[in-house]
């Protein structure tokens, strides 16, 4: 008995188990059930050039009331009129992702409607990006080398749309080998900058190594980001936002 009462709570819990991962694993809602706006969260993001407007792309993710990421052949994307790609990718685990996507599409009145026509044939806007205004990199006054000894500037002026400067280091690492020749790097998120379309920035020399690195390479991302108009009527946790950006990189010794 004592034996038929352990099989028995195995055989329960091996039941469980395959009801969860049949739970987890069940797909998003056929496509012929999302019958409207309401029924979707979507996820929208965009790149722009900051050197050329049309060279751009947007990726769109659409999800289910349940969270659960669908598309089909029958629900179709469009920006500004063009019909994006639809594209089923085989991912990790037996699980999939699907992903609406769409490069090189020419502005309307400074902007890109993304709209979407479900199964039944109902259409419906889902946002209005901003485009990026664009800009050159001439404008970004640098000196290309850096120095470990001496504070190190950057200044820029007429960037426009850029309102974020992300600063990246890559540091060498010092090994306990003193014979070795392996140089290992690692790169490293140093600041996040709220900035305008002129401006400078300075890192004082103090920040540059610490014990056991050394800085080799300061990036910085003259990035603008923007957010768009979303259809209100879209599930909560729905975005929309674009950037592009201009890189620049500092060597120092």
């Amino acid at each position: 008995m004592k034996n038929y009462g352990y099989v028995k709570t195995k055989l329960y819990m091996l039941l469980c188990c395959i009801y969860f991962l049949l739970s987890s694993c069940s797909g998003p809602a056929p496509a012929s059930k999302i019958k409207d706006i309401s029924d979707i969260k979507a996820e929208i993001d965009a790149y722009q050039s900051l050197t050329d407007e049309n060279d751009n792309s947007v990726s769109v993710i659409l999800y289910d009331k349940k969270g659960k990421e669908f598309g089909n052949d029958s629900v179709q994307v469009s920006v500004n009129g063009k019909k994006a790609e639809y594209k089923v990718i085989q991912s990790l685990y037996y699980s999939k992702n699907y992903n609406y996507r769409i490069d090189d599409v020419p502005q309307k009145n400074g902007s890109y409607n993304i709209h979407i026509q479900l199964s039944n044939g109902k259409k419906f806007l889902l946002s209005n990006l901003p485009s990026l205004k664009t800009s050159s990199s001439k404008n970004i006054i640098y000196n290309k080398e850096g120095f470990l000894n001496q504070d190190y500037s950057i200044q820029w002026s007429e960037l426009h749309d850029v309102n974020v400067l992300y600063v990246t280091k890559s540091v060498k690492i010092e090994t306990k080998e003193k014979d070795s020749n392996i140089q290992t790097f690692m790169e490293q998120n140093s600041d996040t900058v709220k900035i305008g379309p002129s401006g400078n920035y300075t890192i004082k020399k103090e920040r540059f190594s610490k014990p056991g690195e050394m800085l080799s390479i300061l990036g910085f991302q003259f990035t603008a980001e923007k957010t768009g108009t979303l259809n209100p009527n879209l599930l909560k946790g729905s975005s929309s936002k674009i950037r592009g950006y201009h890189e620049e990189r500092v060597n120092f010794k």
